[in-house]
């Protein structure tokens, strides 16, 4: 390429010298190829480079001079050269393991960038750049740099060099890696047991041929002199592999192998830690040390581990020779075990018996397994007498004439070593000694003797102490009773009871006596899983009604008399309901006002049941949706109406409803349509599809809940049955002496109501689904002339009522109502809010009116007294008034509680029939 250069001098008197530099030397036109030509009489001067080449890169300054003064002009001249190898990369071979490095240098102006590149791919097609790592880097020179290569560094490289002057260079090498021998771990540890046929191995990869040497502690092996070893050698894929077999594995096996690798390219070695392991020996040496009464001090030495660290020691004993019931028994009896960490080799053995011949052994164990027990050491313990008091000593008056005292013999203390105890006793505050009675020692860690023929209404202090044949052990501590000035009452016995919605009155029987006076009575009752309440009555009270009670809920009832000595034993517990059942879900057309977009909830529809509903729970979803909306869980009758907007026309839709009374809580389900803009009904979802899909949808739940049931079921009548049988033979006095006075649980002793088998059929047909009312039962009290005079007394032989232990059984009862629609009952969970509307039930759709009986209830009642009333039956009436709704509800087939309040202790009921029971469990009903 042509390039000139022009300097022009613009001013200045000639004349003239113009001459050129280069990098402050003289130019040398021949040097680079260049020549100077002047013009103008030196005033022009021009630098002509027929063919640039690196070499003419420089500075170049021209310089004009006259007889006045020198001036100079300087311009640098770059001439871009594309790239040309300095050190050109060619192919290499390289170790595994061992440093490697490709050369590459090139040079040019600008100078070059050198990038290398490995080829991917089988044959190499593609080439992928190589970015610096700590495996290979790229060095300033440009040279590729491997630390430590591996075999997979083989393979073919590209190294690039190029600053953007023409077409760059490019080579290609190819990188050839050669292995030797390596090991993946450098030392292993290989457990095994004694006796098992025992393989070492290991795996080295590298160039073959290779070869293989076992060393046993630094010795080279030869299968020659060591007939249980055995040598295999393998090829594998990616390297060899040798075995080491041991047939039958000895303890003198234990020991550090070396697996040596050899090829032309080197040597690794590989070590293995041998351990054959086995359970441990037997511990030896066992002594007995330090005996005393109860304590033996026992040490050994510890055995061979096997190879295996001991886990622990195992100490057990046995006893011969032993004298029960004063004969002698000469089988053995072991004790133990006793564990002793491993690193323990000394145990006291304690809560040993005195004078009693031992045997010890011992035994060890480690992860194999345990060892033998060594030889057994015997030893026998000294005989002591008591060392404790008796503990919890108790002086418990039982009459005016008698105290029981109980005690329990301290846990220190084993039955062999007390043969007795002494009781003594003396006035309270007296100078005299006691009076001991001796008491022979019972089974059992709690004693008791009755100390009978004292005085009445007198303290006296009593003291306990044990005794064997080598004395007798410490006395406990004085404790102090005073007989009683009179006998505790008896037992009242409740006759009848008569229940209302709010209020139950009973009348009991319990004669004084002139040794036990009645001050007055105190009458528990109680809800279930509720605190017992009291109440104190006047002794010369035999009728009580208690008042404010929850409407249509269970109570458990028993009465105690008591005096100025103390209570006495209560009675018999006794189960009574209050009238009323939980809320009758009513007929769809009743409840449920529906338009196009609105549905409005009539919540005077509901029948309470005979208690007042304290509030519902309504919620809602649409057809083919699983989550329900809540409207409200809090609404209170008194709001009459709910109206629930918003809704789609001609959309189906599932009205989910909640109403709660004390008695319990009724969910249903309503399934309606609101209408369509024309103001007709849309049509029906498929009813068949829906019954069958969910039958099977519930299918996992409904069978682990029946199952459950039933097994439930079957246990309480197990329950039932034993309970009934030890209350039988339940004796009026403790064992103990103790006065009987805890309050039998209601759960152990309700009132049972029976039925009779007469039940009307639970389905009836449908064109559209299958419903399944509440199932029915009746009460029937029929009683000839003669036991109508026992009528209404518990333990009378009362048709009708049974006491029943230890749960009263549960019925299905049924209400037959003059409803338009049939209603469905199904168990329930309490639910409320956002747990409501995650449950889902099946949808019952309408059901064509069938006919229903009217309910029928009444009470008939049979004159066998005077007919005068008692006192508290006449200020009591007031509680036993039904309201003018249960009335109503009852049809008013009875005469009103008032009159029967009114002549309660003078009439008795002789037939009793309520044809409408609810359970006060939680019910489901869905309705359409």
């Amino acid at each position: 390429m042509l390039t000139a250069v022009t300097c022009i001098v613009d001013s200045g008197d000639g004349p003239l010298t113009t001459r050129w530099l280069k990098d402050g030397q003289i130019l040398m036109e021949e040097e680079l190829d260049a020549t100077v030509m002047y013009a103008q009489e030196g005033r022009v001067s021009t630098l002509t480079i027929k063919e640039l080449a690196y070499k003419h890169n420089g500075n170049y300054t021209c310089v004009t001079t006259n007889d006045v003064a020198t001036g100079s002009y300087s311009a640098v001249l770059t001439v871009k050269v594309p790239p040309r190898w300095v050190l050109e990369p060619s192919d290499i071979i390289a170790v595994s393991g061992r440093p490697a490095k490709i050369s590459c240098q090139a040079d040019g102006v600008p100078h070059p960038h050198i990038r290398w590149k490995k080829a991917t791919g089988h044959p190499p097609e593609q080439f992928k750049t190589i970015v610096s790592s700590s495996h290979v880097h790229i060095l300033v020179n440009g040279s590729l740099n491997f630390p430590s290569i591996e075999p997979s560094d083989e393979g073919y490289y590209l190294c690039e060099a190029n600053n953007g002057v023409g077409m760059g260079l490019s080579t290609v090498v190819k990188l050839t890696v050669h292995s030797a021998p390596q090991f993946h771990f450098k030392f292993k540890v290989i457990g095994t047991r004694r006796g098992e046929r025992t393989l070492i191995e290991c795996s080295s990869y590298g160039n073959r041929p290779m070869s293989f040497i076992w060393r046993k502690q630094g010795v080279v092996i030869e299968p020659s002199s060591e007939p249980r070893y055995r040598l295999v050698n393998e090829e594998l894929v990616d390297g060899d592999r040798t075995k080491l077999i041991i047939e039958k594995a000895e303890r003198k096996d234990s020991a550090l192998f070396t697996c040596t690798a050899i090829n032309d390219y080197g040597e690794d070695s590989m070590n293995i830690q041998l351990t054959v392991q086995d359970i441990p020996d037997a511990p030896q040496n066992l002594e007995v040390h330090d005996i005393s009464s109860r304590n033996v001090r026992l040490t050994w030495n510890k055995p061979f581990d096997g190879n295996s660290p001991i886990l622990q020691y195992t100490v057990m004993w046995r006893q011969i020779n032993d004298k029960i019931n004063g004969e002698t028994f000469l089988g053995d009896i072991a004790g133990g075990p006793i564990t002793v960490p491993g690193s323990e080799t000394t145990l006291t053995v304690r809560g040993l018996r005195p004078k009693t011949r031992y045997f010890f052994r011992v035994k060890c164990q480690n992860s194999l397994g345990e060892s033998q027990f060594g030889a057994e050491v015997a030893a026998t313990t000294l005989e002591e007498p008591p060392r404790h008091a008796p503990e919890e000593v108790r002086a418990i008056t039982l009459s005016s004439r008698a105290i029981n005292v109980t005690w329990k013999v301290p846990v220190e203390d084993s039955d062999d070593s007390i043969e007795g105890y002494y009781v003594g006793y003396k006035l309270y505050g007296s100078p005299d000694t006691f009076t001991f009675k001796p008491v022979e020692s019972i089974k059992g860690r709690t004693q008791y003797f009755i100390v009978s023929n004292l005085n009445r209404f007198t303290e006296y202090s009593v003291v306990v102490q044990a005794f064997n044949a080598r004395g007798a052990g410490p006395p406990s501590e004085e404790v102090m009773a005073r007989t009683l000035e009179f006998d505790p009452p008896g037992i009242p016995v409740i006759k009848t009871y008569y229940a209302t919605s709010t209020a139950i009155k009973l009348s009991w029987e319990l004669s004084a006596l002139p040794s036990a006076p009645i001050s007055g009575y105190i009458l528990h009752h109680r809800l279930e899983d509720h605190h017992w309440q009291e109440t104190h009555l006047n002794g010369d009270q035999n009728v009580y009604t208690l008042r404010d009670l929850q409407c249509g809920s269970t109570y458990y009832i028993y009465l105690v008399a008591f005096n100025s000595v103390s209570q006495g034993n209560s009675s018999e517990v006794i189960s009574a309901k209050t009238n009323g059942n939980a809320p009758i879900a009513p007929d769809k057309r009743m409840l449920l006002s529906v338009n196009k977009t609105t549905v409005t909830v009539n919540l005077n529809s509901w029948h309470n049941g005979g208690c007042p509903i304290t509030f519902f729970v309504i919620q809602y979803k649409s057809a083919g949706h699983h989550e329900w909306t809540l409207v409200s869980n809090n609404i209170i009758p008194e709001q009459q109406t709910i109206t629930i907007t918003d809704l789609t026309p001609g959309a189906w839709y599932s009205l989910l409803m909640t109403a709660r009374n004390d008695a319990g809580s009724t969910d249903a389900e309503y399934v309606f349509a609101t209408l369509t803009l024309t103001g007709e009904y849309p049509p029906r979802p498929s009813e068949v599809s829906d019954v069958n899909g969910s039958f099977y949808r519930h299918l996992t739940i409904t069978v682990p809940v029946v199952s459950s049931a039933i097994v439930l079921v079957a246990v309480l009548c197990v329950v039932c049955v034993i309970t009934r049988r030890r209350t039988s033979g339940r004796s009026p006095r403790a064992p103990d002496g103790n006065d009987n006075r805890e309050p039998v649980k209601p759960d152990s002793m309700p009132l049972s109501v029976t039925y009779d088998s007469s039940q009307e059929p639970a389905y009836y047909p449908s064109p559209y689904a299958t419903s399944s009312a509440p199932g029915f039962s009746r009460e029937h009290c029929v009683q000839s002339s003669h036991q109508q005079q026992n009528m209404g007394t518990f333990g009378s032989g009362r048709c009708g009522y049974a006491y029943d232990i230890p749960y009263p059984q549960r019925r299905e009862e049924k209400f037959d109502g003059n409803y338009e629609s049939s209603i469905v009952y199904l168990p329930a969970y309490h639910r409320t809010g956002s747990q409501l509307r995650n449950h889902q039930e099946q949808a019952i759709y309408e059901i064509p009116d069938l006919g229903r009986r009217k309910p029928d209830s009444s009470i008939s009642w049979r004159e066998t007294g005077d007919g005068n009333s008692s006192i508290d039956s006449d200020d009591n009436e007031d509680d036993l008034i039904l309201s003018s709704k249960d009335r109503m509800h009852r049809e008013e087939a009875r005469e009103s509680e008032t009159e029967c309040d009114r002549l309660w202790k003078n009439f008795e009921c002789s037939q009793y029939e309520e044809s409408k029971r609810w359970s006060t469990d939680r019910e489901r009903v869905i309705l359409t």
